[in-house]
This record gives C-alpha cells, sequence and structure tokens, in this order.
C-alpha cells in the first residue's frame, strides 16, 4: 500500500511539473529567463560540494563581471545571487560544524558593517547606499564562514591549485594582451591592481619555495611576465605594490643577496640598453617618467593626478563630517535636492577619489570611519605578525606567507586607488577573503612550528602548517 501511494505521489507530481512547463513554455524562449536557470543549476552543483568548489565559483563570477569576457552583463548580474547564496549556506555550515571561532577580526568587520547601515540612512541616496552596506555585509559573512570552509583541513590542495591558478592567469592575460590585441583586465590601472595585487606575490612566494630546477625555472618565467605586464600597464600604484612585496621577502628572509641580484639585473639591462641604443633609452626615460611617474601633470609634480580628487574628497569630508555622504556614493549637489528614494546615483556620485582611505573616509565620515581604521589596523598587525615569523626562521614555506604578501600589497595599492571597500570589484572580493583566510594562519609567536616535508600523496592535518607545497 505504501508503495502504491509513493509511485502515484511521484506520478502527481510528475503530471503537476509537466502542467507547469507547459503552461510556462513561452518563458523558455527568453534568454533572461534560461540565464537565470543555468545560474541556478550552477548555485546548486557548487552547493553540492560547497567547500571545494564554491569559493573559486565567487571569485570567477565577480572576474567575469569586471573582464572583457562574453557575456559580461550576465555575470554582473549573477555575482550578487552567487555571493548571497555563499554567504547565507556559508554561515549555516560554519555554524553546525566544530571550527575556529569567530575573532577580533570578525567582530570589527560587524562594526563596520554596522557604520556603513547608518551613513546610508543619512544619504540622499539611501537605497543605492544601503544596497551597497547589504553588498559589504554579503561579502564579509562569507569570508568569515564559507571562505574559510574552502581552507580549513585541505590547505596543501589550496594553495597547489591557488599557484597553478595564478600561472595560468598569467600566461592566458599576455596571450589576450601580446597576442589578440584584448585588453582582458579593462584600463591600464586595472590590470596593474591585478598582476600586483592577484598574483605577483603569490608567484614570487611560489618561486622562492619551488622544488627543483624544472619548477623553479617555470615559476620564474611566469613570474618575469607578469613583472614585465605591471611595468607594460603604467600604473604606478602596482609598481610601489611589487617594490614594497620585493623588499618585505628579501628583508623578511635575510636574502639580502637575491634583493642585489635583482638590483644588479635591472641596472644591467638599463645599460646595456644604454649602450646600443642611448636615443632609444633617453626617449624611453623620458616618456617613462612623464607617462609613469607624472601622469601628465609635471607641473603639479609625482602626485599631480591624484591632487583633484583628493581636494574634492577633502571638501566633502568637511562638509559632511560625522556619518559622511553614504555607504558607496559621492552624492554632488545636484542629489542631495533629489528624490531620497532614487536608486540610481549619478555618474559623480562614483566619482574617482584617488585613495580607498579617502574615499571610505568620504563615505562614512569620521566617526564611521572608526571601526574601518580599526579593521586595517588588525589587518596589519596580521601581516606584522607574519613578517616577524619570517624573520626569525627565514623559512618562506609558511601557508600564511603569500596570503601575507597579497594583503601587504593591496594595502599599499590602495593607497593610491579607489578598490578597497567597493564589493563589486574583484580586486575587492579576492583581498578581503585572502584576508580573512589570512586570521586563521597566522604563526604563533612564541612556539614556532617545525617545518614538514609532506610526501605527495600525504595531505597536511588540520592547523598544521609550515610545510613546502609537494611537487605535482
Amino acid at each position: 500500500m505504501n508503495s502504491v501511494l509513493r509511485w502515484a505521489g511521484i506520478g502527481l507530481g510528475g503530471c503537476l511539473a509537466m502542467y507547469f512547463l507547459y503552461a510556462h513554455l513561452q518563458y523558455f524562449g527568453d534568454i533572461t529567463f534560461l540565464g537565470g536557470i543555468l545560474l541556478l543549476e550552477l548555485i546548486i552543483a557548487c552547493l553540492w560540494k560547497y567547500d571545494q568548489r564554491f569559493l573559486l565559483l565567487v571569485v570567477l563570477t565577480f572576474v567575469g563581471a569586471g573582464t572583457r569576457v562574453p557575456m559580461q552583463s550576465g555575470w554582473m548580474i549573477a555575482r550578487w545571487p552567487v555571493l548571497a547564496a555563499g554567504a547565507a549556506v556559508g554561515f549555516i555550515l560554519w555554524t553546525r560544524i566544530p571550527r575556529r571561532p569567530f575573532g577580533s577580526l570578525h567582530l570589527v568587520a560587524f562594526f563596520c558593517v554596522c557604520a556603513a547601515f547608518v551613513s546610508a540612512s543619512v544619504s540622499p541616496l539611501v537605497r543605492t547606499a544601503a544596497l551597497k552596506a547589504l553588498s559589504l555585509l554579503l561579502l564579509f559573512l562569507y569570508c568569515a564562514s564559507g571562505a574559510r570552509l574552502a581552507i580549513a583541513g585541505r590547505e596543501n590542495r589550496f594553495f597547489n591549485g591557488l599557484l597553478w591558478g595564478s600561472e595560468i592567469v598569467v600566461y592566458l592575460t599576455a596571450v589576450c594582451y601580446f597576442g589578440l590585441g584584448v585588453g582582458l583586465w579593462g584600463n591600464p590601472n586595472s590590470l596593474g591592481a591585478a598582476l600586483s595585487v592577484g598574483l605577483f606575490p603569490i608567484l614570487f612566494w611560489g618561486w622562492l619555495i619551488g622544488d627543483g630546477p624544472t619548477m623553479k625555472f617555470r615559476r620564474l618565467i611566469s613570474l618575469l611576465l607578469c613583472s614585465y605586464m605591471i611595468f607594460f600597464s603604467g600604473a604606478r600604484a602596482a609598481m610601489a605594490a611589487v617594490v614594497v612585496v620585493i623588499l618585505a621577502f628579501c628583508f623578511c628572509l635575510h636574502q639580502y643577496k637575491l634583493l642585489v641580484k635583482l638590483t644588479a639585473l635591472t641596472l644591467l639591462l638599463v645599460a646595456v640598453t644604454g649602450v646600443f641604443a642611448p636615443e632609444t633609452l633617453n626617449q624611453r626615460v623620458g616618456g617613462l617618467l612623464d607617462t609613469v611617474f607624472y601622469k601628465g601633470h609635471k607641473k603639479e609634480g609625482i602626485l599631480g593626478s591624484r591632487q583633484t580628487p583628493w581636494d574634492q574628497s577633502i571638501a566633502m569630508i568637511k562638509e559632511h563630517p560625522v556619518f559622511g555622504t553614504g555607504y558607496g556614493t559621492s552624492p554632488t549637489a545636484e542629489d542631495y535636492g533629489s528624490d531620497l528614494n532614487e536608486l540610481v546615483s549619478s555618474e559623480q556620485s562614483n566619482r574617482e577619489h584617488g585613495s580607498s582611505y579617502m574615499t571610505i573616509a568620504e563615505w562614512v565620515g569620521l566617526l564611521g570611519v572608526l571601526p574601518f581604521i580599526g579593521l586595517l589596523a588588525v589587518t596589519v598587525s596580521h601581516v606584522w605578525k607574519v613578517c616577524a615569523w619570517m624573520n626569525r626562521t627565514a623559512d618562506p614555506r609558511h601557508y600564511s606567507i603569500p596570503l601575507a604578501m597579497v594583503v601587504l600589497a593591496g594595502l599599499v595599492h590602495a593607497a593610491f586607488e579607489d578598490w578597497l571597500f567597493a564589493v563589486g570589484y574583484y580586486i575587492c572580493v579576492y583581498f578581503w577573503i585572502l584576508a580573512f583566510l589570512l586570521a586563521d594562519l597566522v604563526p604563533d609567536a612564541v612556539a614556532v612550528p617545525a617545518p614538514r616535508v609532506i610526501s605527495r600523496a600525504s595531505r597536511p592535518e588540520s592547523g598544521v602548517f609550515g610545510a613546502p607545497v609537494p611537487n605535482r
């Protein structure tokens, strides 16, 4: 009897599903509807093995929304459902499974979200600012729960994949720019940000820990290619981030000979160019100074191109000093006279600020910026602890090192660009995911664990770090 009822229920459900499809058959000719179904299927497939798949889906979705790839407009819409699903499911899984507890970084991040919503409530573009504050909540919630599931207990595989992915992206970028003539990452500043913050620290670390001449040579090629494309972008912030990362690696690991070799190699290339083509060298040096250092503002000085947006931001901070102009918005005088339910801000509401730190001060005001200062202070303290561990051990094989170098590069780069708290930008998502992961991997300041050599077939236990990435 039970089997008969079960099959009857299955048959009735099948009939209802067929009737529903027949009644709404016209929707299957709509590309938007089909795209929504495909996105839903993709999210469900990644939720099936959440810890292994969903982090990659989040990163690829945001990268697809910010690069010149097919269906870019579709990726721009899809990134928010993906982030919302990742945050909700990740938080549920994290609270039900015994994991590391939430720490000071997560508490301060919660206060940052509160400050963002308070600033949004006083903005003339309330709905726009509130939605952007909501996106910050989703990002921090995902970073504090779902992203941590992707690395817990599988650190070896995670960092292997991170190294391989960085190499693949470098070669793909080189093919697009130099082979196909396609600006994959958009403008030169975006190219410099993606390579200097997202890839260079990972590749440099991978080259240092490379086991065997073949692996070190392969990673050296990708590292040199990445460095050349950063120089090719002409982005000053990217070059400054690379220099700081190299100095941090060399001084903290006591690799002074490596620093001398890199300096000597750079001077040698310049000298060879000067011997064989002195006129060309003079032209390139002059063009480099004007393009990279002055950005067409030679009379105003090196920071002349940043002076105007900085002055505008300071003026807005003075005008709205307490709670700012609203998180994610920089309204003009016209916006303050518009309808408070306006959803889309004007072009000037998203103007250039010239610095992420100046941007967040303008958005949330001098009172609301205090939690964000605390968040940055905790993040910097994690980087400092990793650098101190590197200085004591002179060992580059700890898993926290590449994360700390990415965070360091990002903090330097963000001083000259506006992306650090712009949740819709892929570098922002990538940066904060790694910054939250770093909080779990910071080495003990007292007990220095002895590095273990892990064979290809073995995997590290949960919470055991300091092992080199194995050969693959």
